[in-house]
């Protein structure tokens, strides 16, 4: 089973990489997260928050490609 960065639609990565020239730390953590998780509903409440703003998102799954 593929983890959620695996899963990371395109456009959503390239976001996380922009936002990541301002603030590396805080994608790094993302990123930590999202490769040692699966399933999106085991994503961190604070996680889950910061790609939803940074991808512009309403619910966090639109993130991700479906299996």
């Amino acid at each position: 089973m593929m983890n959620l960065y695996e899963r990371l639609k395109s456009k959503h990565k390239k976001e996380l990489k922009e936002h990541g020239d301002r603030y590396p730390n805080t994608v790094k953590y993302i990123i930590m997260e999202l490769k040692d998780e699966k399933h999106f509903t085991n994503v961190k409440y604070g996680t889950a928050w910061d790609i939803i703003n940074i991808c512009k998102l309403e619910f966090l799954g639109d993130a991700f490609y479906d299996r």
